[in-house]
């Protein structure tokens, strides 16, 4: 009997995993030897192909539904396919230009442009898309005005580097003189400060701006909400691509990203966990640490202004996704974002 070494036996083993969860991948159905050799040329006997997914069913990258001879990947399997892919796939040609189209139509403002973004990555993926508006203490303050709308209501309206606007409307009795001096004093005050310091900053500056000016302390507050405002925030779009998605009847958890407001903030702590990778991020099942997300895989990636990380963006999917195809759509938006940050930080 002709010996087999351990390296000849490990190619053997990865081959057939990543055969049957691209076949997985593909059907949805359990993968049997019978499949792989009739469908994939594996120039193996049905008794050695068993006995190599016996091998990765001990070792855990594999499992089987019921009582069906069929396997199916586990978390790990999708881990272990993930990792072994050396590049992405490149773009075709239509996607590449359809990206492009879409982008050359963005608007002024930026919560805009990063809406489109994540219905950009929703089109392409036909999953879930989303991104991370640029974190607070990553932006800077880059002008404050205020607009009276009437005796009792002002208009606050804030401007950042990265382009971010807010303004929300506050009740403030101010005279037209007080308002035109807070608005100078702000800006000389907080502008190229960071907006999560600016957030806890401006309290303490109104505060010195007069101490006796009782009805200028009052409106600190409500000021302060704007910047709170533009904490980290998350665009979504797509939450019910799976519903309609032909051979992903199984995909009916994705409907949970319907109501996704209810664990928004837990959501975005697991993937800010990422914010300092430089590399194309993948989450598989549990290792989401989201109960939502158990059987769904999060594809991420960083965008940057050219001088550092800022923000996050994504596609949420089944676990039986296109991996590559997945990972090449986010890494080829973050590029996009990433000379458009660039440009902003440029003009600023």
């Amino acid at each position: 009997m002709r010996h087999v070494s351990l390296e000849v036996i490990e190619k053997r083993k990865n081959h057939i995993l990543s055969t049957i969860i691209h076949h997985y991948i593909k059907t949805g159905k359990p993968v049997g030897s019978n499949v792989l050799i009739e469908e994939y040329d594996i120039s193996l006997s049905p008794a050695a192909v068993r006995k190599l997914m016996a091998y990765l069913e001990k070792d855990g990258y594999l499992t089987h539904p019921h009582t069906s001879a069929g396997r199916i990947p586990t978390d790990k399997g999708y881990r272990s396919y993930v990792n072994s892919l050396v590049k992405l796939q490149n773009f075709a040609i239509e996607e590449d230009e359809r990206i492009r189209r879409e982008y050359e139509q963005k608007h002024n403002e930026i919560e805009t442009f990063l809406s489109e973004t994540s219905r950009i990555l929703s089109g392409l993926s036909k999953y879930t898309g989303f991104v991370m508006t640029p974190k607070a203490h990553c932006d800077q303050v880059k002008s404050i005005e205020f607009v009276q709308i009437s005796k009792r209501e002002l208009l606050v309206v804030l401007l950042t580097k990265n382009g971010m606007i807010k303004h929300k409307r506050i009740e403030a009795c101010l005279t037209y003189e007080q308002v035109s001096r807070l608005r100078d004093f702000l800006n000389e005050k907080l502008r190229k400060v960071s907006v999560a310091e600016a957030n806890k900053k401006i309290a303490l500056e109104i505060r010195n701006f007069r101490q006796n000016e009782a009805k200028i302390l009052e409106i600190a507050e409500k000021i302060s909400d704007v910047f709170y405002s533009i904490q980290d925030d998350i665009y979504i779009d797509g939450a019910s691509n799976g519903i309609t998605i032909s051979g992903f009847n199984d995909f009916d958890l994705i409907k949970s990203f319907v109501n996704f407001k209810e664990y928004k903030e837990k959501f975005i702590e697991i993937i800010n966990r990422d914010f300092d990778s430089s590399r194309i991020n993948v989450k598989i099942g549990s290792e989401n640490m989201l109960s939502e997300l158990k059987d769904l895989s999060v594809v991420t990636a960083v965008y940057n202004n050219g001088e550092h990380a800022i923000g996050i963006l994504g596609i949420i999917g089944p676990k039986r996704m296109e991996y590559e195809k997945m990972m090449s759509i986010v890494n080829h938006v973050s590029e996009v974002l990433n000379k458009f940050f660039k440009e902003m930080s440029r003009q600023s």
